[in-house]
């Protein structure tokens, strides 16, 4: 399908990515190129800040919702930062945090608040039945907004025990492997950059699937 047939809102987002992806690449050359970073430079500058640095990156996956964050975003700079073990170790200690705040804000404030604070994204709760096992695949693949996930759970009838561990598997290896892309961005080309580029297609074709088939049910 050529991009002119397509409808306004997907040639918004098609250019969106296009932007983020060319101006993120731009950036990071160029940063790399003027300050000669490296991977062990960038390494050294992320250990001379100790623990405030773990500490800076697990407090912004807790206010990363009221600042429209994007976690994957956050998985591949933990990567990026700490290495492929730590960083993902790091973002899912502070996904623990920040959807725990999410699900008991949620429970405390109730529907009528939570409604009205999301506004038209109140329909994508209200279609959905939260589950641990619809937890776990949300937290699993991207298909929503982890924010959506935490406040959608909190509302439900879940137990927090449920809901706690079943978004703790889900995110845990997304984390990781979006993670492990993140430490792999200072060696474009390489074997270990390919692995990690090839885990993440994969990842983006079966959240494609799953989330194609979830609109279908929904609209029959």
């Amino acid at each position: 399908m050529a991009v002119s047939n397509l409808p306004i809102p997907k040639k918004k987002f098609l250019l969106f990515l296009v932007i983020i992806l060319f101006s993120g690449t731009v950036g990071l050359l160029t940063f790399r190129w003027c300050l000669d970073l490296t991977p062990e430079s960038f390494n050294a500058f992320i250990v001379s800040l100790g623990l405030l640095g773990p500490a800076i990156y697990i407090s912004i996956f807790i206010i990363r919702p009221f600042f429209l964050i994007s976690s994957i975003a956050l998985f591949i700079a933990g990567g990026l930062a700490f290495g492929p073990v730590w960083g993902p170790s790091f973002a899912v200690f502070g996904v623990a945090i920040g959807g725990s705040l999410g699900f008991l804000f949620a429970r405390l404030m109730g529907h009528e608040y939570i409604y009205g604070l999301l506004k038209k994204k109140k329909s994508i709760i209200e279609n959905q039945n939260f589950s641990f096992s619809i937890v776990f695949l949300l937290s699993l693949l991207p298909i929503m907004p982890v924010t959506i996930i935490n406040l959608g759970a909190g509302l439900s009838g879940m137990k927090y025990r449920h809901y706690i561990i079943s978004h703790m598997l889900g995110v845990t290896p997304r984390a990781f492997a979006y993670g492990f892309f993140g430490s792999t961005l200072f060696a474009v080309g390489t074997l270990k950059f390919n692995i990690a580029l090839a885990i993440i297609a994969v990842m983006a074709v079966v959240t494609a699937y799953y989330a194609r088939k979830s609109q279908k049910q929904a609209e029959g």
